[in-house]
């Protein structure tokens, strides 16, 4: 396998239809017949299939491209159409509310991994959100392989990057690329990645039928963000490594899978090549973080993670779930100093 830098850039090269370095914008929406050629956008698009040329190499896979990380969650879950979903007490709030909004209709049931049977699904979120918890996808599959149960992993957090949970054994992988691959707040996308090239092409033929299908400057962007994944992944990972290390003693609690202390550090260290660039940690109280985030000056405080620019939030505010006095930073590109030092004047003016 070639390493990720390689993947991220080359990956799609036998899809080039026109002779730019690098690809075009194409926003047309339909095409001049002709014999065996493209005929309509929703149907088929060069920059959509470049995309996930990109991502299905990047995740060892095939890969389907969504115009956000909850219409592909959906597309997946819809085309599965389990008895049965067993979510992580620690995930994504839209994925939870898409669970039990599915499970109110009646489209399926929620349960414990161990109620599931064949054809049921096992989700699977690693890290996860906010908590950077950590589930041993080996041992999940294998779990799930002997019931016939699916695995879908949500690998927003690690990108393909640092964790390929279908080499490990799952089914099916599923990103919100807004985050980490497009990496640069301003494009939306989400992409399922299936280790079944069946599987993926029932999913394109439904996203055509649908019409889930993304924009042309969504695609284009995301394309070019994926470019530098690796590279930004890496410098994200080792300045998230660099704060978490600085908040340890200085607040009540941390999570971050490098931590030693972490309960899933050593199946982190174990299953991903490094460990991403999420750092949340907890304060007393919601009112101490609230007090903590209004005092950021180089964190903007704002939902969404993965960007360039460093990102706080007091996930409560989104979350109802998450613990009253977690603060999720999504760490950027700035040098490790700057961010420790917004964060030693923040919490030196919360504390006073």
């Amino acid at each position: 396998m070639q390493d990720p830098a390689t993947i991220a850039i080359h990956a799609d090269d036998a899809l080039t239809e026109l002779p730019d370095v690098a690809p075009a914008i194409r926003p047309a929406t339909t095409f001049a017949r002709g014999d065996g050629g493209r005929v309509y956008r929703r149907e088929s698009h060069e920059t959509t299939e470049r995309l996930e040329a990109v991502l299905g190499a990047l995740d060892g896979g095939h890969a389907v491209a969504y115009p956000s990380g909850m219409a592909a969650a959906a597309s997946l879950l819809r085309r599965l159409s389990p008895r049965l979903i067993s979510l992580p007490h620690d995930v994504y709030h839209g994925v939870r509310a898409l669970v039990l909004q599915g499970a109110a209709e009646r489209a399926w049931g929620v349960s414990e991994p161990g109620g599931l049977a064949a054809g049921d699904v096992w989700w699977v979120e690693t890290p996860s959100n906010p908590r950077c918890l950590v589930t041993d996808v080996a041992a999940v599959a294998s779990d799930a392989r002997s019931r016939g149960v699916y695995v879908v992993v949500d690998s927003t957090f690690a990108t393909p990057v640092l964790l390929r949970p279908l080499a490990l054994g799952a089914d099916a992988v599923v990103h919100s690329s807004t985050k980490f691959i497009a990496g640069h707040s301003d494009a939306m996308g989400g992409a399922v990645v299936c280790s079944d090239p069946g599987l993926a092409d029932s999913l394109r033929i439904r996203r055509t039928v649908d019409g889930s299908v993304p924009g042309s400057l969504d695609t284009w962007l995301t394309l070019r963000g994926v470019r530098t994944l690796p590279l930004r992944v890496e410098r994200q990972s080792a300045t998230a490594s660099a704060v978490a290390q600085w908040l340890v003693g200085r607040v009540p609690r941390v999570w971050y899978p490098g931590l030693a202390d972490h309960p899933g550090h050593d199946v982190a260290a174990a299953q991903m090549a490094g460990f991403g660039g999420i750092v949340s940690f907890e304060v007393a109280d919601a009112a101490a973080a609230r007090r903590v985030v209004g005092a950021l000056r180089l964190f903007t405080v704002a939902t969404s993670l993965g960007g360039v620019e460093s990102l706080a939030e007091h996930r409560a505010v989104v979350d109802p779930e998450a613990p009253p006095g977690l603060i999720r930073l999504s760490i950027g590109l700035e040098a490790a100093g700057d961010l420790i030092g917004d964060l030693e004047a923040a919490l030196a003016g919360a504390v006073a």
